[in-house]
C-alpha cells in the first residue's frame, strides 16, 4: 500500500474510534466523523478500505416525530443524503391514539448524529428568518401565518437545493473503471449498504411529488432570497475542538 494512503486511512481509523467512543462528547463524535466522512470523499476510499481494529458501525434506523409541514421534509431528506444517511416518513399512533407523522433516518450512528444536528439546525433557521421578517409587519394573525408560511416555503425551497448542489460537488463524476455509476466509491458503498439494509428490513420507499400552495408570492421571493444566505457548514463546531481533530 502506498505510504500516503496508509498515512491517511490510520487517520480515517483514528477518527472513526473517536466518533464511537463512549467518553466522546456528541460534539467530537459528529466532528470526527464529519472529517473521516470528508477524508474518505477526498480519496476515493470506501468504509472496506478501513480496517485493521476498526469497528464498523452497523446500518440502524431512528425515528423522530416531526411536524406535517412539507418544506422539513425537503430539508431532512437533502441534508440525510448529504451525510450519507437517507430520510423517510411514515406514521404511528401516539399515545392518545392520533396519527403522528415521523421522520426516520438510516445510516450509521455517527452519520446519524451528525445530520439530525444539520437538520435541526437549517429547520430552526428558517423559523427564526420567517420570525424575523414579520416581527414588524402589520396584520393580522391569519395574515401573518400565512405570507409565514410562503416565506418558509421559499426559504426551504431553495435551502434544500443547495444542499443537493453541495453533495454533487462533493460526489462529482468518476470515471474509474470498477464505479462506472460516476460516484465515488464511499458515496456509491453507502448508499448501496443502506439500500440493502432496507431491503432486509421490507422497507419500501415510494416518492411523493409534494404539492406548494403558495399564497403570498413577495413572501416566497423574500423567502428564497433568506436561503441563499443559510450557511451550510456545521454551526455546531466548537473552534477549540475542530482545531485539535485537524492536528491529529
Amino acid at each position: 500500500m502506498p505510504e500516503e494512503k496508509e498515512s491517511i486511512l490510520k487517520r480515517i481509523q483514528k477518527l472513526l474510534k473517536m466518533s464511537q467512543e463512549n467518553g466522546a462528547s456528541e460534539n467530537e463524535a459528529m466532528l470526527a466523523a464529519e472529517k473521516a466522512q470528508k477524508l474518505l470523499s477526498e480519496h476515493n476510499l470506501s468504509m472496506s478500505d478501513v480496517k485493521d481494529d476498526t469497528v464498523i458501525e452497523p446500518i440502524e434506523k431512528e425515528s423522530f416525530d416531526v411536524e406535517r409541514d412539507n418544506w422539513r421534509g425537503w430539508i431532512q431528506s437533502a441534508t440525510a443524503k448529504l451525510y450519507f444517511c437517507q430520510m423517510y416518513t411514515s406514521s404511528r399512533m401516539n399515545e392518545k391514539y392520533r396519527q403522528v407523522k415521523v421522520a426516520i433516518f438510516v445510516g450509521r450512528k455517527s452519520n446519524r448524529i451528525v445530520a439530525k444536528s444539520m437538520c435541526d439546525y437549517f429547520i430552526n433557521t428558517v423559523i427564526r428568518l420567517a420570525d424575523k421578517e414579520f416581527e414588524t409587519v402589520p396584520g393580522s394573525k391569519s395574515e401573518i401565518n400565512r405570507m409565514k408560511q410562503a416565506f418558509k416555503l421559499g426559504c426551504a425551497s431553495r435551502l434544500s437545493k443547495r444542499i443537493k448542489d453541495k453533495w454533487l460537488l462533493l460526489a462529482p463524476d468518476y470515471k474509474g473503471i470498477e464505479n462506472p455509476d460516476g460516484l465515488p466509491m464511499v458515496y456509491k458503498n453507502e448508499q448501496k449498504a443502506i439500500t440493502d439494509w432496507l431491503k432486509t428490513q421490507g422497507v419500501r420507499i415510494v416518492s411523493k411529488k409534494s404539492n406548494m400552495n403558495i399564497r403570498d408570492r413577495a413572501a416566497y421571493h423574500n423567502g428564497k432570497a433568506a436561503g441563499g444566505g443559510i450557511g451550510l457548514d456545521t454551526q455546531v463546531n466548537n473552534a477549540s475542538i475542530r482545531s485539535r481533530m485537524l492536528s491529529r
